[in-house]
């Protein structure tokens, strides 16, 4: 047999005693003993444990010294060995060589390899060579000592058999345990060594629930095991030695598997849920709950079902229902959707009673129906606003904004005004919560209102709630009042010389306004400079000059002018004032001529007037009286008191006195002027001259005549015409003639839905030729803004945007556009604004279905529609126009871009995907960056068809398997999966046969269920190296589906070879003459074989040493001749 191990063999010697060498004497003969010496240094050698007595030790080499003098003695002695003493040598001399011969002493216990299996013994030569023939040997030898040393390995006998510890094992094995896992491994231990000691394992009986794994004793799940079809097994396992059979027992040990039930699945929970709950109840049962689990007995008894979350208030209860596995969720407490406007997400917990335990969650969605319990509720409790009172009719006021916690009907709120609004000056758009002007306001006659809104909800009758809130407006005066004097005409009179300051009458005015608007300054509003001053605050008027009736004007006429504060313009008002300035005797009558010096002849008669002497007055009036003063004791002079005149009175011919000064006085009866001088002298004269030749005068001029004319003169210039030189006010100020007229008003205007609030949507500009407050413009829309959207600034005319706009909800809007001037007949001039809202692309796709689930058999063919997409998208145009894209990367599907239909367009394969999950973006077409897109998720189930035959995890096997191995032994396992669902998944097994496997397949079977092959009889190296086998899957599918593999076994060769072939002799004697032909017989050597007939027990022969080599043979049967 070809074994595959190294063959056992020994060497005999075979000694033709033809050459004899003498090399040992020469080289004692030269006096050296150094060249003897033993082959080796150190020997190995071998013996059978169990050895009988005398039984020499086996080695491959000569052991020995080699020496062809026949004068030297050898002898071999064992000079060290273990305490034991088993062994003993020998020598024995074959022509020229001393053979080591060592053996078992007679007189101790056999050799036990398990107790020592080795022995060192250290070898001693002793060399003698005889010197003559003396019989003292001691006296005439040479004595030498050599030294070796031998290794002895006993080798095993199968002399032991297996054993178990401990012979009983019990193991308990869940019933989930996989297939193929280590359940359990047996041991047993064998002293014996090689394959001797070498253990199978099998069951002693044939089983397809387990597999033992025959070197290492481990135990291997085959099928799948089942608490509820059997709940242990008992075994019986053997372990057996790889010895020759027949010469060792097996040893059996005895195995218990105790299936445990094990909780395999988890609580199913069923939810049978009412549609919703109805807040501010109790006691109600949103839901009937039924817990389910699929396993047996206590594991599959449901132990608890409790909310484990979303309900932190403890609204909800878990009540058993008293049927098996049946709940019901009760409401506790009292519910309020306002505070749980999502409604509550309660997380169940259901828990079996098995060990471990097995628990399932749950969630489940409770929606609340809203009651009608929450009344509408204001931002605030008290507004607070202003507005002025020249706002055009239909001005916004304020907004209220009011929220309801309700929700649907009952959170719609509609306003109304209750109270404060008698006179109906305000209206509420209802709807947007927007109040406005009804009329023209007037702060003068009502400066604040305090009205009363209502919201009321549109909840059912009956159920409806409302709130009021206080909304306090104050007008804020305009100034749209004129000051109002007490009078429009004065007349007042002031004495001339007052000093400048002095005050002359004080005026006074009033305003309706309040505020700045009434407050009134004073002014003079002549344009020419009067000598008049106002203070601004007081109206009193003072002078600012000192007047003088002589030579100023003596009647003004002032306009006086009251004018608020108002802005932008300020109101005024005029009155004609006239004060008339009274004369005053202020003046002191002056000559016109003064030291005089007069020539008066003595002859002058009595009578005669000398000169006038003349005086004036300033002052406008007044009569000049004249007097002599002094220098006129004899009265010879008198002057005219009315007019003057200086007159003689006395003869002066008589007078001694020659001259005289003659002091005269004039006075306008309050005042005296200056005393003037009359230097008179009386001169002798001629009779016959005329007196007025005779008289002759010399006067100073004082040019007060001339100074009285230009006073005159200027009075006179001062008081030409009236003071009042021009109208109170023109007319152009006091009356609004002129309209408002829009400018470059246009018919419509467009404005992006987007704008942010405050946004100018137009300046609307207008203008007025009228001036002041005739001219002011107010603006105002005075209808077309249902929604309150709009605002116009009353000042500017800026049209802005104060609410979101919204083209899907309303694209325009006809506003009319007021604008009035606040003269005091107010003009009004109206227009209407079209304002049309532009689309913004504001509003992504809206998909009817966000997430959508779906079933698709996987035999589908391409094309086949799966399910339309529906989106709207309320924008218009390229904004509104929406296409489909699927955005997630695969073949297996398409949408359609326009229509929204999602199909089939590849070869589906549940196998390799089961589920989809597509992403589709719906998006608008605005450009970018504008676009808005929503997407869409859609889970596509892909359903079985048995449409895959059982696939095998490998092409074909192959395995090896030592020939010894014990019937029932697990050669292969065999794995093939059906990825199809259901029974079409489900693979079973079976061996095919055809005409060369047909032998095969009886040696082995094949588990139906799990693939595994096992040996069922012997098998045998030398009889078949190779077996291959067909192994058919087949799936259980309508109609199933079946694929093959090829399994082959390759037997590996077993040593069977135990025991080596063994001479009768370690040695052999033969003769052969010299001259013998090649090929001449010498002798037959023989060596018998302890193993079992067959190749194993034949014996073949070689020469592999000695000296004969290369001239002797010797044949495979023993036979050794001679051939060179």
């Amino acid at each position: 047999m070809e074994t595959g191990f190294k063959a056992l063999f020994i060497k005999p010697l075979i000694l033709v005693l033809l050459f004899l060498v003498s090399s040992c004497l020469s080289t004692l003969k030269n006096g050296s003993l150094a060249e003897l010496r033993f082959t080796r240094d150190h020997y190995n050698a071998t013996i059978p444990e169990n050895a009988l007595i005398k039984t020499y030790v086996r080695t491959e080499e000569k052991m020995g010294i080699y020496c062809s003098d026949e004068d030297v003695i050898i002898r071999y002695k064992i000079a060290s060995q273990q305490k034991i003493k088993f062994f003993k040598a020998e020598e024995k001399k074959i022509g020229n060589f001393w053979f080591l011969l060592v053996r078992t002493k007679t007189d101790y216990d056999v050799l036990n390899r398990e107790r020592q299996d080795e022995y060192v013994l250290e070898v001693k030569a002793t060399v003698t060579t005889l010197t003559d023939k003396s019989k003292d040997k001691k006296k005439n030898s040479i004595s030498l000592e050599l030294h070796t040393s031998l290794v002895v390995s006993v080798l095993d006998t199968n002399d032991l058999s297996p054993l178990f510890y401990p012979v009983v094992y019990e193991e308990t094995i869940p019933e989930d345990t996989p297939l193929h896992s280590s359940v359990l491994k047996v041991s047993a231990e064998d002293a014996d060594i090689g394959m001797n000691g070498e253990i199978y394992y099998s069951f002693k009986e044939k089983t397809n629930q387990f597999a033992m794994h025959p070197r290492t004793g481990v135990i291997t799940i085959t099928r799948s095991l089942k608490f509820e079809n059997r709940r242990s097994y008992d075994f019986i396992v053997e372990a057996r030695d790889r010895g020759i059979r027949g010469r060792s027992k097996p040893s059996t040990a005895k195995v218990k598997f105790n299936i445990q039930q094990v909780n395999i699945y988890n609580p199913d929970i069923d939810i049978q849920n009412l549609p919703h709950v109805v807040e501010e109840s109790n006691c109600d049962i949103y839901a009937i709950i039924k817990v389910t689990d699929r396993d047996s007995g206590v594991n599959g008894i449901i132990r608890s079902l409790e909310i484990v979350d979303g309900d932190p208030d403890g609204h909800f209860r878990i009540k058993e229902t008293g049927n098996s596995g049946e709940y019901n969720i009760v409401v506790l407490n009292m519910l309020d959707r306002e505070t749980a406007p999502k409604g509550y997400n309660l997380s169940l917990r259901a828990v079996d009673s098995g060990t471990p335990e097995r628990d399932t969650y749950k969630s489940i969605h409770i929606e609340l129906a809203d009651v009608n319990d929450n009344a509408p509720v204001f931002e605030r409790e008290l507004y607070e606003v202003n507005i002025a009172e020249t706002a055009p009719v239909n001005s916004p006021v304020i907004k209220l904004k009011v929220s309801d916690k309700d929700e649907g009907k009952n959170a719609q709120v509609s306003l109304e005004i209750v109270g404060g609004n008698e006179g109906g000056e305000f209206r509420i758009n209802k709807r947007t919560g927007m109040l406005y002007t009804a009329v023209v306001l007037d702060a003068e006659h009502r400066s604040s209102y305090t009205l009363t809104v209502s919201a009321i909800d549109q909840g059912n009758a009956g159920s409806r709630k409302q709130s009021a809130a206080k909304v306090k407006i104050f007008v804020v005066d305009a100034n749209d009042n004129d000051p109002l004097f007490e009078k429009y005409f004065m007349e007042v009179s002031i004495n001339e010389n007052e000093p400048a300051g002095s005050s002359v009458v004080k005026i006074s005015a009033r305003d309706k306004d309040s505020g700045e608007n009434g407050y009134i300054s004073y002014s003079i509003a002549n344009l020419k400079p009067v000598p008049f001053d106002i203070d601004h605050f007081t109206g009193l008027i003072k002078t600012t000059h000192l007047l003088d009736f002589e030579t100023m004007r003596r009647e003004y006429v002032l306009h006086i002018r009251a004018s608020d504060w108002g802005y932008p313009y300020r109101r005024q008002t005029e009155m004609k004032l006239v004060i008339k300035l009274k004369d005053v005797n202020d003046n002191r009558p002056q000559f016109e001529k003064i030291d005089c010096k007069i020539q008066v002849p003595r002859f002058t008669v009595i009578g005669k007037e000398i000169m006038t002497m003349s005086a004036v007055d300033f002052d406008d009036g007044n009569f000049i009286s004249y007097r002599v003063e002094s220098g006129n004791e004899d009265n010879c002079f008198s002057i005219d008191s009315s007019s003057g005149v200086l007159s003689v009175t006395c003869d002066l011919s008589d007078i001694g006195m020659e001259e005289r000064i003659v002091k005269i006085t004039a006075t306008d009866g309050s005042h005296y002027s200056d005393l003037t001088s009359l230097h008179i002298t009386l001169v002798n004269a001629k009779k016959t001259q005329a007196a007025d030749d005779s008289i002759n005068i010399e006067c100073r001029e004082t040019g007060v005549l001339r100074r009285l004319n230009e006073a005159i003169e200027t009075a006179k210039k001062n008081n030409i015409g009236e003071d009042d030189d021009f109208a109170m006010m023109p007319s152009r100020y006091g009356e609004n003639v002129h309209k408002p007229e829009l400018v470059n008003f246009p018919n419509a205007v467009q404005v992006n839905e987007s704008v942010p609030l405050g946004y100018t949507i137009l300046a609307i500009r207008a203008r007025d030729r009228d001036l002041g407050y005739n001219g002011k413009l107010v603006y105002g829309v005075s209808d077309g803004d249902d929604d309150s959207l709009f605002r116009i600034d009353p000042e500017t005319g800026d049209l802005n945007v104060v609410g979101y706009l919204d083209r899907e909800a309303r694209d325009e809007y006809v506003l009319n556009i007021t604008v009035s001037d606040l003269g005091k007949h107010q003009h009004t001039t109206w227009k209407l604004l079209k304002v049309i809202i532009l689309d913004v692309n504001d509003n992504a796709p809206k998909v009817d279905k966000r997430i959508s689930s779906f079933r698709v058999s996987e035999n589908a063919r391409n094309g086949t529609v799966i399910f339309k997409i529906n989106a709207q998208d309320p924008d218009q145009g390229e904004n509104g126009r929406i296409v489909y894209v699927l955005t997630t990367d695969t073949s297996q599907f398409s949408v359609d871009k326009t229509s929204g239909n999602l199909y089939v367009s590849g070869r589906l394969d549940r196998e390799r995907q089961e589920l989809y999950e597509l992403k589709v973006t719906v998006s608008d077409c605005a450009p970018e960056p504008w676009t808005l897109h929503t997407e869409a998720l859609i889970r596509i189930i892909v359903d079985d068809v048995n449409d895959n035959a059982p696939e095998f995890l490998v092409q074909n096997y192959t395995v090896k398997a030592l020939e010894d191995l014990p019937i029932g032994s697990v050669v292969a396992i065999v794995t093939a999966v059906d990825p199809d669902l259901g029974t079409g998944g489900i693979v079973s097994y079976s061996l095919e046969s055809d005409s060369s496997s047909e032998v095969d397949e009886k040696m082995f079977e094949i588990d139906s269920i799990s693939g595994t092959v096992r040996t069922t009889s012997e098998l045998d190296f030398e009889q078949r190296q190779i077996h291959t086998l067909i192994v058919k899957a087949v799936d259980g599918g309508m109609p199933f589906l079946s694929s093959e593999t090829w399994l082959t076994i390759e037997i590996v060769d077993v040593n069977e070879n135990i025991f080596a072939p063994e001479f009768g002799s370690f040695y052999a004697t033969a003769f052969v003459d010299e001259n013998e032909p090649p090929g001449t017989l010498v002798t037959t050597v023989s060596a018998t074989d302890a193993d079992p007939p067959g190749d194993v027990s034949r014996v073949g022969y070689s020469i592999v040493d000695g000296d004969g080599l290369g001239y002797f043979s010797i044949d495979s049967e023993g036979i050794y001749a001679y051939f060179y």
